[in-house]
């Protein structure tokens, strides 16, 4: 569900040096309370978690590839690429 921000909220959010922005992430990442979002220490660290957890995979899948379908469509598999395969693909030297 998307929700609107109202004028006023967009005046304070200038006066209070909030970013208009903010208001997705605190939706995003906060706690749904029973008046409103509340982003909270452990909210943040959950999310702090979450990344590592990402960036720790994305670096265990460092050099991976995964050839397509010429229209782009389907995987056809997946492999790591060496120097060399991947010079030839990019037709450097």
């Amino acid at each position: 569900m998307k929700i609107s921000i109202t004028n006023h909220a967009l005046v304070r959010c200038g006066q209070r040096g909030f970013r208009e922005n903010d208001f997705d992430l605190v939706f995003r990442f906060g706690t749904l309370t029973d008046d409103g979002y509340h982003l909270t220490r452990k909210d943040i660290m959950e999310v702090d978690r979450q990344v590592r957890k990402l960036v720790d995979r994305l670096t265990k899948l460092q050099d991976a590839f995964v050839p397509t379908t010429a229209d782009g469509s389907a995987a056809k598999t997946i492999f790591r690429e060496t120097k060399m395969q991947r010079r030839r693909r990019t037709g450097r030297r």
